[in-house]
């Protein structure tokens, strides 16, 4: 886990980004290099830990479901919960342990560097990633 003050370049930034309202919940992943814009309806019922993880997750399913090999990949997110979650020695829950194992599945074929960057600063990628999902938490179905 790094601080995305990080100033290397990776061959593919990951956004994520998750948000909670009234109506639901969602999670927001971008990459301009894999030309991706994904908004993800995670209910009523899910905590923002939650939200976050599978945020992650989904950025990580991403890089697997294409087959992506020998890149070097960053996926940043505002959520130092959530990076803590994943860095726990101890795991209690099935999320936590599935993210592990999704991101564990891709670093098999690739460098992946998990970076938290500060919120509501600015960066394009997290500001379009926060709006996807505020956009898609905000819908009823």
């Amino acid at each position: 886990m790094n601080d995305n003050n990080s100033k290397g370049r990776a061959d593919i930034d990951i956004y994520v980004d998750s948000a909670k309202t009234d109506s639901g919940s969602g999670a927001g992943i971008y990459s301009e290099q894999l030309n991706a814009q994904i908004s993800v309806p995670l209910g009523t019922h899910t905590s923002v830990l939650q939200t976050e993880l599978m945020g992650i997750m989904l950025g990580a399913r991403i890089v697997a479901e294409r087959e992506i090999g020998n890149k070097s990949i960053r996926i940043l997110t505002d959520s130092k919960s959530a990076l803590l979650a994943l860095d726990s020695y101890m795991v209690r829950s099935g999320l936590v342990w599935e993210c592990r194992q999704t991101l564990r599945y891709v670093t098999q074929r690739n460098s992946v560097e998990l970076c938290w960057l500060k919120g509501h600063s600015g960066n394009e990628g997290n500001e379009r990633t926060e709006e996807m999902a505020k956009r898609v938490a905000r819908m009823r179905f």
